[in-house]
């Protein structure tokens, strides 16, 4: 009886461990589609479950007889390189079409093509016998036309064919593969949108952060990174985001302004506030919109809370885009150049001298836009180009140099009468 016993929890303890086992593979497996994990990581596990040497997930186009492998476990860099060549128009499996009848199908490799036949074509001389490797598992995720994805587990040539029980697992693996592809589409087009966004966002003639409560960044753009923290030192500008974001640019320092910071620890949190610099540094104050924003659904226990931080200054550089203007308004070239000189709060002396006309000229230009344009006013003409003006990252940003610091202690922060905590 005593024998009984421990072999009863033996065996319970064995279902356990490969009930655990299944769910690190599943897990895995979205893990990777959301590249969480490396791709890699559910290959090694199903491999580790199946008692295979090696596996690999490619595309594959059954008519032009190419593809590319998309993740693998263990399998040598040549071989990866030779794949779309060679492997993928050589491969005696792929070239079966009953291979490809349906998604989620799992073969044994020989009985795609038997053993026998496959050890007398070059594919078995040039890439099997080499690597000693004779028994595959084939896995079919995804069939769309003529494209396909698939997966390839092996084992060396002295160990036996996949059994029941390790085809039971790659049919798991396929079908959550399949369902994690989708996944993975979802998140790409996600990230497709942000980067449009973000593009868009970096067009304005605004500083936009994203901070999550209490007060830690998740974005922050260009404009918004100079007006808070100052011109970054080094040669190209280069759009931010913090550690961990998707677009996998490198972290730099920012922060958000202690007066900032106080405001949006209030309660209730204003909508604007107004942030003053050094006095006599001969920068403007900053204005700043605050705008809150929730995310969670159903499934979350938690809802996560933030604000869209929009801030302004008259420091911000703007400018028109001077070929749509001259195809929108039929403007010359030089009148395209003298509405962005006036954009960027240029007189008709100061522009005259800097475009090396006369100020008479300018002001024969500046006729002419007023009738193109259907304005009348100086006044008109600004609202009109504003209307259609983008952001500009200063030149002392683009040039590499250094503006002067502001210490953080030094933000005094008001909330005058024209802007209101409501």
């Amino acid at each position: 009886m005593p024998w009984q016993c421990v072999l009863a929890s033996r065996g319970s303890n064995v279902q356990q461990d490969e009930a655990n086992a299944r769910d690190e593979l599943i897990a895995a497996i979205y893990g990777a589609a959301s590249e969480v994990l490396p791709a890699s990581r559910p290959l090694e596990l199903l491999s580790a479950m199946t008692r295979s040497d090696k596996a690999f997930v490619a595309h594959y186009n059954f008519e032009e007889r190419r593809g590319a492998i998309i993740a693998s476990f263990n399998v040598e860099p040549n071989f990866i390189d030779t794949y779309r060549d060679i492997y993928a128009a050589e491969n005696p499996w792929l070239a079966r079409s009953s291979y490809f009848q349906a998604e989620g199908l799992v073969w044994r490799g020989s009985d795609i093509v038997p053993n026998e036949a496959l050890a007398q074509t070059s594919f078995f001389q040039l890439f099997m016998y080499g690597q000693v490797i004779r028994n595959t598992a084939h896995l079919v995720i995804r069939v769309r036309g003529a494209n396909v994805i698939h997966v390839m587990l092996s084992r060396r040539s002295h160990a036996e064919e996949y059994d029941d029980a390790a085809l039971a697992i790659c049919r798991l693996y396929a079908l959550h593969a399949r369902q994690a592809i989708e996944v993975n589409g979802a998140v790409g087009t996600r990230r497709f949108v942000e980067l449009g966004f973000e593009t868009a966002i970096e067009e304005l003639a605004a500083g936009v952060a994203l901070v999550e409560l209490p007060s830690t960044i998740r974005y922050m753009n260009e404009t918004c990174h100079v007006l808070f923290n100052g011109p970054r030192e080094g040669a190209a500008p280069k759009r931010w985001a913090p550690s961990g974001s998707s677009s996998g640019r490198p972290p730099v320092a920012a922060r958000l302004p202690r007066p900032l910071v106080e405001v949006l620890a209030q309660k209730p949190v204003p909508r604007s506030c107004v942030i003053q610099r050094d006095v006599g540094d001969g920068r403007r104050p900053i204005f700043v919109e605050i705008r809150p924003y929730t995310f969670g659904n159903e499934a979350d226990a938690q809802t996560r809370s933030g604000y869209v931080v929009v801030c302004r200054s008259a420091d911000t550089e703007i400018e028109v885009e001077e070929t749509a203007l001259r195809a929108a308004f039929h403007l010359t070239a030089s009148e395209a150049r003298v509405c962005a000189a006036l954009l960027a709060g240029e007189n008709i002396f100061s522009l005259a001298l800097r475009l090396n006309i006369s100020p008479q000229t300018a002001r024969t230009h500046v006729k002419h836009i007023f009738e193109k344009t259907y304005t009348t006013r100086q006044s008109e003409l600004m609202k009109l180009l504003v209307s259609v003006a983008r952001g500009k990252i200063a030149k002392s940003t683009a040039s590499g140099e250094s503006a002067p610091r502001l210490p953080q202690g030094a933000w005094p922060f008001k909330r005058p009468g024209g802007l209101s905590a409501d």
